[in-house]
This record gives C-alpha cells, sequence and structure tokens, in this order.
C-alpha cells in the first residue's frame, strides 16, 4: 500500500470508532479504540485521556491510555497536573510542544527530565466534562504535523460529545434543572434544560410579577423576544397587550411618532397614528435593539419612564400610559453612556433589573433538544417530513461554533431539513449542514467541513477500492445500500 492509501485507511478506522463512541451509551471500550487509532494515525508513542470531577481541584474521574504502563501513566499525571490542564482548559487552546525539556510549561516536571520527552500535545476537553487528551511524540520524530494536531483536537470534540451522553443517558433523560420553574411558570417554546437557563428562570420567577422596567442583554440571536415574551406571560399584565418595536428598523425621524404617536400637522402629510405606548396601555411596551434609539427620542422616553405621561407629537395635551417597560440590547450601553451616545439618567431607569440571556456557547448541553425541537417546528412550516437527525449530525452541531446563537443555528437546520429532504435521505447527515456554520478563514477548515470532505474521500476510496460493488461499500461501513446511493448522490461521486 502507498504513503496516501495507508493514511486513508488509519482515517477511516478512526473515523469509524469516533461513530460508536456517539452510539454507545458505555463508550469505554469503543473509547479505547479510538486513542488506538490515534496513536496509529498521528504515529504518536502513547496517548492518554483524563476526565476530571474539578478540574481546578485536580480531582481525577476517569482515564484510559493506549501504550502506557503504569508507572508511565503516573509521570503523564505529574506533567498534565501542574496547572497545564486547568490553563488549557480555561483558555480552550491546545498546547504543543515540540521538545518539552525546553517549554517551561512542561520542563518544571521531574518526569520529563527523567524520560527526556520531545514531541507533547494536550487538548483540552472543555464543557460539562473536563479533561484533557495527551500525546507524546516518538523521540527524534519531531513536532507533530498540523495534520495530527487536527486529528487530535477532532478526536477531543467527540470524546467530550460522548462522554455527555453517556453521563447523562442521553439529552432526553437528563437531570431537567429547568422543570420545577416550568412546572410554575409560562414559558412557552423557550427551550433548554442547562443550569444556565435554570438561572434565567429563577430569575424570571422573581422579576416576572413585579411592575418594574427591566433590561435583557445578551449577544444577537440568542432569544430575548421569547424572553421578554415570557417576562410578560408570567406579570400581573399578561392579560394586556404584548407590544414589540425594534428600534433599529425604524428611521430617526419616525421614531418618537412610532413610539407616541402623532396628530394632523404633526408632519407634512401626517394623519392621526396610534403610537406604540398607547397600543401597549395595559400590557407591556417591549423595545429591542434600545441602543440604537436616537438621543432626542431618549429624553421622551425617560419622561414616560419617569412620570408615565407622554406628548404625542403635535399634541399639547399629555396623555397618561399605563405600560411596562422591557427593553433589549446587545450593545455595551455602560460604554454608550461613557462615549455620550446613551443617556445615563435613562439607562439607570431601564437598569432597574437586569436579565442576561446565555449564549449557546454558554448552554451546548441545549444543543440536543434545540436541534429536535426546532426541526420538529421546521418541518411542520414548512410541510416537510418529519425527518430526525443523525447521531453523527448531532455530534457536528454540539461541536461547532454558533457565534450567530440560536437565531444561526436555526437557519442552519431549515438549509439542512430542506437538503435531506430534496435527497430523500432517511436522516439528516453532517454533510447536510454544507459549509457549516463558519465559513472557510485563511485556508483553515470548518469542522463541517472538515467531517463533510473525510466522508467523501471515505466513501469514494471505498467505491474505487471495491470497483464501485455497492453492497460491498455498504457491508464494509456498516450502512443501508440506500444511505450509500443517498451519499454518492449528495457528495456528486459517479462512476466514469
Amino acid at each position: 500500500m502507498t504513503e496516501l492509501e495507508i493514511r486513508l485507511t488509519r482515517e477511516r478506522s478512526l473515523y469509524l470508532h469516533l461513530l460508536r463512541i456517539l452510539e454507545s451509551t458505555a463508550p469505554g471500550e469503543p473509547m479505547r479504540d479510538v486513542l488506538t487509532a490515534l496513536v496509529e494515525l498521528t504515529q504518536a508513542e502513547r496517548a492518554y485521556l483524563e476526565l476530571y470531577e474539578d478540574v481546578t481541584a485536580g480531582g481525577r474521574q476517569w482515564s484510559l491510555s493506549h501504550g502506557c504502563s503504569m508507572s508511565e501513566e503516573e509521570h503523564i499525571r505529574a506533567v498534565t497536573s501542574r496547572g497545564i490542564v486547568a490553563a488549557a482548559i480555561a483558555s480552550g487552546q491546545t498546547l504543543h510542544t515540540p521538545f518539552a525539556l525546553l517549554d517551561p510549561r512542561f520542563s518544571a516536571a521531574r518526569s520529563v527530565k527523567e524520560q527526556r520527552l520531545e514531541a507533547v500535545l494536550c487538548v483540552p476537553l472543555s464543557g460539562s466534562a473536563p479533561g484533557v487528551l495527551y500525546l507524546e511524540g516518538q523521540r527524534g520524530a519531531g513536532p507533530f504535523s498540523p495534520e495530527a494536531v487536527q486529528a487530535a483536537e477532532t478526536v477531543a470534540r467527540f470524546i467530550v460529545t460522548a462522554v455527555q451522553r453517556a453521563n447523562s443517558g442521553r439529552w432526553r433523560e437528563a437531570d431537567d434543572p429547568t422543570l420545577p420553574f416550568r412546572e410554575k411558570l409560562r414559558l412557552g417554546g423557550i427551550v433548554g434544560r442547562s443550569r444556565a437557563m435554570a438561572h434565567v428562570f429563577e430569575q424570571v420567577a422573581l422579576a416576572a410579577p413585579l411592575d418594574v422596567s427591566m433590561l435583557i442583554t445578551g449577544a444577537s440571536g440568542t432569544g430575548k423576544t421569547q424572553l421578554a415574551q415570557a417576562i410578560h406571560d408570567n406579570s400581573k399584565r399578561r392579560g394586556g397587550p404584548f407590544v414589540e418595536i425594534n428600534c433599529a428598523a425604524i428611521p430617526e425621524g419616525l421614531i418618537e411618532s412610532e413610539l407616541f404617536g402623532a396628530l394632523p400637522g404633526a408632519f407634512p402629510g401626517a394623519r392621526r397614528t396610534v403610537g406604540k405606548v398607547e397600543a401597549a396601555e395595559g400590557g407591556t411596551l417591549f423595545l429591542d435593539e434600545i441602543a440604537e434609539i436616537p438621543l432626542a427620542a431618549q429624553g421622551k422616553l425617560l419622561q414616560l419612564l419617569q412620570s408615565k405621561q407622554y406628548y404625542a407629537l403635535a399634541s399639547s395635551r399629555l396623555a397618561k400610559a399605563n405600560v411596562r417597560i422591557i427593553a433589549a440590547t446587545n450593545a455595551d450601553l455602560e460604554q454608550l453612556v461613557a462615549e455620550r451616545r446613551f443617556r445615563e439618567d435613562l439607562f439607570y431607569r431601564l437598569n432597574v433589573f437586569t436579565l442576561r440571556m446565555p449564549s449557546l456557547a454558554e448552554r451546548r448541553e441545549d444543543l440536543g433538544c434545540l436541534v429536535e425541537q426546532l426541526l420538529e417546528r421546521l418541518s411542520e412550516e414548512h410541510g416537510l417530513p418529519a425527518l430526525r437527525a443523525s447521531p453523527g449530525f448531532h455530534a457536528a452541531c454540539e461541536v461547532a461554533e454558533w457565534p450567530g446563537n440560536v437565531r444561526q443555528l436555526r437557519h442552519r437546520l431549515e438549509a439542512a431539513l430542506i437538503r435531506a429532504s430534496a435527497e430523500a435521505a432517511t436522516y439528516i447527515e453532517p454533510c447536510h449542514l454544507a459549509d457549516g456554520p463558519r465559513a472557510q478563514q485563511e485556508g483553515i477548515l470548518s469542522f463541517h467541513e472538515a467531517t463533510r470532505r473525510f466522508q467523501r474521500n471515505l466513501l469514494q476510496h471505498g467505491l474505487v477500492t471495491s470497483g464501485w460493488n455497492v453492497s460491498e461499500v455498504a457491508r464494509q461501513y456498516d450502512l443501508a445500500r440506500a444511505h450509500v446511493y443517498n451519499l454518492m448522490r449528495a457528495f456528486g461521486l459517479k462512476r466514469e
């Protein structure tokens, strides 16, 4: 076999073992096979995997090694216990050194000097299963190649997902800290079973019954509008209207009339218009993107908050308002106040009670239920088949970065569902994510694209070596023949 064929064979073996740990509820033995395949692919000397109950206290929960004696495992633990693991997990960065003896992060450990360690690779395992994946290179072989580093990082992501699922018995059976709040609050379609969301619901339970102004912060796409609706639904005003206005979507010259209404003569062509404040009478007025409201309108909004009174445009009559104000922003209002772009007195009036909506990165354990519930809703909206996500698709979503949060996830799932339906696929697979949530930057492949290319190469290699015998490829990769044909269509593979 050529070097390329050997590498492809090793990649195929590693990928198949990774898929098995995702399917297994007790991934210990399949994990051992993963370490073996990883050592063969990266040509490392040995591999070590360690999980922690409390990384700051060094409480080891579980460990596994390949090519290590008991004394060698102790040496490795001595290396990784010197704050390296905690630092790696905190930063989320892989630690790679071509010569550990000269690296201050490693050289202080006596075992490094005793064994004269050279290439060392530490990949952090983050999330609810903190730990480290550790590889030692062969003596004299030099540093690990970029391909080896990427393979180790990919394995680390899969391990985190597999361990989380094994610990929780899959997300559907996991303990749900949000359940006590769901039983007594109206939370609509807010999906999530994470501790981060339980904390949010706890704050909703405290603040919703109080008729005070509130400020919701959080990154774009996290679901601040849904949270504002939940606050209204659990308040004394739930029988009144919930009126939303996006301050960023209204031209500066029209924001005051949109908020407070106008009488004829307010401006050329003006007619009697009902403002959002009047429309929300007896209920809640939700001001999204509050940082975008012009300074002139900020003064009138401050008057509304202070006195519960306002003037419609071109009116000399003071109108009373019985509304609750909830504002939301993804901007740093304190910084805008310092830059004199947002009124300080208005900021303090709005900031009576602040709720922060966490990003998806802070509640990754919610991705499983988010994916399935969003797919269910999307299939109903578009009249498409109710396709389920494969374990590989769940894994691809759970290890990806989602800077656009739930909004971005929803759009990607929508596209994946449409592609899978067009192919008449049985399940939604990682390939249906196309380029994934991150575009390629500076020649570095996203995780989804790297996975897609690997799958394509793996399938193409199997088809070519078997003489395009689909039945043989299906048997070799443990797939249904129909699924192999679907993959061939998705990847554009045709026999010349």
